[in-house]
């Protein structure tokens, strides 16, 4: 029996959530899974899977501009700090795989977790780092890095599909090349199954995610809003594990998180879903189905790409956070067509890469 690691990135929701499939297939095949990450991320596969063995890994806990600023220069300041993080995250991989006999690391976007005693995978859909335009000098620069830290990896899982089905556009390139024989697609990765016909009990479903200070600060631009508006509303906070805040002063139906399951019926039973363009959201979206009002973070190059892209091929509608304007959007998105779910193809690509990674540990 396989004893599999698998540790997703500490920034926002989304790595956690897509490692959520990968899990279960690991499971089906009957391998044991430990947990290894930080913060939020880690305590929502916590609560998503109770039984697991878990650790805590160094966390990056990264600030964001406030005033939607330079996303770059943001987190060039915080780059020695990330880089330490990198190297005590390595350490203390390696001593979990002594430790606890493991066989295979799976690593969502954690540059660390590699090791060189088992082979290693690293998830990404970011093989291209996109630069703002006044910093597109350094591409060149921030491309070769990337590329080194990845070697490091025995594999390299793609969560998307080849050619004109891709969710993520010219973000995944450099797994495009025919020559290439680390890298894997696997598929789109969503914790959430095509949705079900369901009563709409509500409009609008509102899920705010992502590091502080930029969730809160969209959920007070759209809270404003809602409680002049007579849609039906229900607000995700995306706060897992209990998180003590504020309450919400609201018309709306507020609830702090919701895991799998739930998630599911809320947005099979809402007519919309407002959200940032993450792209494990936009992977989520595209297994449910249905119609997104997207706001991508200020200042980060990956979000704004996918919402623009999305926009451009009229299936989403995307507004920048400081012109969300509900009533606006509200009209607006009608003339998307909305997600199409993608169908079964994800679970032969994941299958696929999940046994040839099983039989290389």
């Amino acid at each position: 029996m396989k004893r599999v690691l698998v540790a997703p990135l500490d920034w926002g929701l989304g790595h956690a959530t897509r490692c959520i499939p990968i899990i279960r297939a690991l499971q089906a095949r009957g391998c044991t899974v430990l947990l290894a990450g930080s913060g939020d991320s880690l305590q929502l596969l916590r609560e998503e899977f109770p039984s697991l063995f878990y650790a805590a890994l160094p966390a990056y806990q990264p600030r964001y501009p406030a005033t939607g600023g330079s996303m770059v220069w943001a987190m060039a300041q915080q780059l020695p700090k990330f880089l330490t993080v990198i190297r005590r995250e390595h350490v203390a991989l390696e001593r979990l795989v002594r430790e606890q006999s493991v066989d295979l690391v799976i690593a969502d976007n954690r540059y660390g977790c590699w090791s060189a005693s088992v082979p290693s995978i690293f998830i990404t859909h970011q093989c291209t780092i996109l630069m703002p335009r006044r910093f597109g000098w350094l591409a060149s620069i921030v491309a070769r890095m990337n590329r080194r830290s990845i070697k490091r990896f025995t594999r390299c899982w793609l969560p998307d599909y080849p050619g004109e089905s891709s969710l993520a556009g010219k973000l995944v390139a450099c797994g495009e090349s025919p020559h290439d024989t680390t890298h894997r697609y696997i598929g789109a990765l969503s914790r959430l199954s095509p949705a079900v016909p369901r009563e709409k009990r509500y409009d609008l479903v509102c899920v705010f995610s992502g590091p502080e200070p930029q969730r809160t600060l969209l959920e007070q631009v759209v809270m404003a809003q809602i409680n002049h508006s007579t849609l039906r509303v229900l607000i995700v906070r995306g706060l897992p594990g209990g998180r003590k805040v504020p309450p919400l002063e609201t018309r709306a139906e507020v609830v702090d998180f919701l895991a799998s399951d739930a998630l599911q019926t809320a947005l099979e039973s809402s007519r919309c879903v407002l959200a940032r363009s993450g792209f494990s959201t936009v992977m989520d979206l595209a297994h449910v189905g249905g119609n997104a009002i997207f706001v991508p973070t200020p200042g980060q190059t990956e979000q704004e790409y996918l919402a623009a892209r999305l926009m451009e091929k009229r299936i989403a509608y995307s507004v920048a956070q400081q012109d969300f304007h509900l009533d606006t959007a509200w009209q607006q998105v009608s003339q998307y067509s909305g997600f199409a779910p993608v169908g079964g193809a994800r679970g032969i690509l994941l299958d696929r890469a999940i046994d040839e990674a099983l039989m290389l540990s």
